[in-house]
């Protein structure tokens, strides 16, 4: 650092451009009467005497009389130490002012672009705590141990999570003990892929694989990107991935989307015993909140030929129509998914109950 950096540094410090301008002189020096400070410095004489009380007032000089008015520079010991502090403190500040400016305000906000992984995994932590119905992420072994907590409580909820575990080079598999309490089914994927996470079909947290070019994420709050983002995690990642952990069957299983419901339920749906399920969502002439319960009688999008010779849905079975007819026991409702516009009713959520349950219904307003 040159002298002028060092002048414009301790002005930065609060001290005065004449100040600083003594105080440097001085530190070069050593002891000086306050003319020679002045002949030496850009201070004019008449303020001289002023910049030296105050610079000894701040604790940079200490002066004394012998035969003229003398200066000399303190110890720096406690210069120092308060610079050092004042720096730690505006990095702090600056640290802060970039977190703050890329942290989004997740509340009105329904896009966000970001540009530290950190701020997306801090969103994905606030959507977990957030889902009450379903949570699909795809991630690595250390993103799934940051995010462990918040799924266990997810799962005591009632929530499904399902889990892709992306299986890096030199990554030992993960014991069933791993995923016990946080997880309802992992599969694993021995490929690089995105860090996804859905929330109940409404919200996401993204961010490239580590070979994107691309420093980004993405935090949404928008059910039409999510359903987008869903989707590609569920037929590029979840479907063609082997299943790697199920938890064992201890309550219902909740669904956000319908045509993941019929995919993995099809073989109950088509069985001799009644699938009962309880659906939460809205009719959709009236716009009304609705709750039913009861059979799944019929259903779309259950082909016989939806599948391959080891079972695995195709991606044709992933298109077309998919609605389901439930039987409450007074009445047969037709069901469909998001954006459900001929069905009685628009599912938000589905919630197995098993097969053979007994039969009930619970509209509401």
């Amino acid at each position: 650092m040159d002298t002028e950096e060092l002048l414009e540094t301790l002005q930065a410090a609060d001290l005065s451009y004449y100040q600083a301008n003594a105080y440097v002189t001085l530190l070069e020096l050593g002891t000086a009467s306050a003319t020679e400070v002045a002949q030496a410095s850009d201070v004019p004489d008449a303020r001289i005497y002023d910049v030296l009380r105050d610079l000894d007032d701040f604790g940079y000089v200490e002066l004394y009389e012998q035969e003229t008015f003398q200066a000399r520079a303190t110890d720096p010991e406690t210069i120092v130490s308060g610079l050092t502090d004042r720096a730690t403190a505006l990095e702090s500040a600056a640290e802060e002012i970039e977190e703050r400016y890329e942290r989004p305000t997740l509340d009105t906000q329904t896009v966000s672009i970001v540009k530290r992984f950190d701020t997306v995994l801090e969103a994905a932590r606030t959507f977990v705590r957030d889902a009450d119905t379903q949570i699909h992420a795809t991630l690595t072994r250390d993103q799934f141990d940051a995010l462990r907590g918040d799924l266990v409580d997810a799962r005591d909820r009632g929530v499904t999570v399902n889990v892709t575990m992306l299986a890096r080079d030199g990554d030992e598999p993960l014991d069933d003990a791993d995923y016990e309490g946080a997880v309802s089914v992992a599969h694993r994927l021995s490929r690089p892929a995105p860090f996804v996470l859905t929330s109940d079909l409404r919200r996401t947290a993204f961010a490239p694989n580590p070979a994107a070019v691309e420093d980004y994420g993405l935090i949404l709050r928008n059910r039409s990107f999510t359903y987008v983002f869903f989707w590609h995690s569920l037929l590029f990642m979840w479907l063609p991935s082997p299943v790697a952990y199920e938890a064992d069957a201890a309550g219902p299983k909740r669904y956000a989307d319908i045509r993941q419901f019929l995919l993995e339920n099809r073989d109950l749906i088509r069985g001799d015993e009644p699938l009962r399920v309880e659906i939460e969502g809205r009719e959709t002439d009236s716009d009304r909140s609705v709750t039913i319960s009861g059979e799944v009688v019929d259903a779309e999008n259950l082909s016989e030929g939806d599948g391959d010779e080891d079972g695995a849905p195709s991606v044709l079975a992933l298109t077309g129509t998919a609605s389901m007819v439930v039987d409450d026991g007074e009445k047969r409702w037709t069901v469909g998914g998001w954006g459900a516009t001929y069905e009685e009713v628009e599912a938000n959520r589905i919630e197995v109950m098993g097969a053979g349950a007994e039969l009930g219904a619970e509209p509401a307003e």
